[in-house]
């Protein structure tokens, strides 16, 4: 401690032991949300510190608050400090302080006692050695989190090793993953995985990773996202009418036409991508009468080439076409056209 002013540890902890009434504690909850007057220079104390570290490019390293949260950026996760209202989350900052090496593992260690189980400190100690290339240093890590989310964890270096298309050092980590917990992150990560691969060496390998039992042909539509990053409509045309025939069913490939031509097609269209009608053909001979999930995906997918159609008559196929209310009382204008009714507004 200097003086007054406490240093960032002492505020953490007189933070995060502070006594609050249970009036305090209530009275926070509502507006205008007082903060207890014992919390204020804290608080500030520890704000302040968050605020000089923001980078000034960029929104800073991957942070994560919770033990089964998503992470965020930092400049998030300060943004989101700097707006609370009330009670102020300190162990919520201190794992955003970890995020930045602000805190030497020495006071993280005498923070941790303080912190509740849901706090995700250890889970950023282990991104912080992914965001450094220490891989190895991130499963020791991992491997000392014994509250039963070290799952959690082993995931988060998953999804490094599917950023790196590393399938094999993705698998042999797998039972680690606990595939059966969170099966919607799962999904995600599988994601990853397949992109991840393709990416780094081409659509085959990726669709050899989908075809892996762990992962499955749900996922194999992922090892073509790279056609749809660069634009490439001829090209993802071309592998799917050829070599890769028949592995997506035919809403499958439609909409990654679909959302290829969409990436392709300029802001405000004065006409259609050339080969924007022969997927909407497509699209329309979908049966929606065959499945509810069909008619469904089939009328999302026509309507989200909205932004991509650039002449009426290809509007008015298209609002026919669609079963969905919804889209129906929406598809009546072209995207150029919003454009020129506002500036005539205006």
């Amino acid at each position: 401690m200097s003086g007054n002013r406490p240093s960032l540890k002492d505020a953490l902890v007189a933070g995060l032991t502070v006594p609050i009434t249970d009036v305090e504690r209530d009275a926070a909850r509502t507006p205008p949300y007082p903060i207890p007057a014992a919390v204020v220079p804290l608080r500030d104390r520890v704000l302040e510190e968050l605020v000089s570290r923001l980078p000034s490019a960029g929104d800073g390293p991957p942070t994560v608050t919770r033990v089964l949260s998503w992470p965020r950026d930092y400049r998030i996760e300060v943004e989101l400090l700097g707006r609370s209202e009330g009670l102020f989350d300190f162990a919520d900052a201190t794992c955003a302080l970890i995020a930045v090496d602000a805190l030497t593992s020495d006071e993280v260690d005498t923070i941790a006692p303080f912190l509740p189980e849901s706090c995700g400190f250890r889970r950023q100690l282990v991104l912080n050695r992914i965001s450094a290339g220490d891989l190895a240093g991130a499963r020791a890590l991992a491997a000392r989190i014994d509250d039963g989310y070290g799952w959690r964890a082993y995931r988060d270096i998953g999804f490094a090793l599917a950023d790196r298309g590393d399938a094999e050092g993705f698998f042999a980590a797998w039972k680690r993953y606990a595939a059966g917990q969170d099966r919607a992150g799962m999904a995600v990560l599988k994601e990853h995985l397949v992109a991840g691969v393709a990416r780094h060496q081409d659509w085959n390998a990726a669709v050899a990773v989908a075809a892996d039992k762990r992962i499955g042909p749900t996922f194999v539509g992922h090892a073509f996202t790279g056609f749809v990053e660069a634009a490439d409509v001829d090209g993802l045309w071309r592998v799917l009418a050829g070599p890769a025939k028949g592995l997506l069913p035919e809403l499958g490939e439609s909409a990654l036409l679909a959302a290829t031509i969409r990436k392709a097609t300029p802001h405000n269209p004065e006409r259609n991508h050339p080969r924007l009608d022969a997927v909407v053909d497509r699209l329309i001979a979908i049966d929606p009468t065959a499945d509810k999930a069909v008619m469904r995906g089939r009328d999302s997918e026509l309507f989200d080439l909205w932004s991509a159609i650039g002449e009426q008559r290809t509007l008015d196929r298209v609002r026919k076409a669609v079963r969905t209310p919804a889209y129906k009382r929406e598809l009546t204008i072209l995207p150029r056209e919003i454009r020129t009714n506002h500036d005539r507004r205006g």
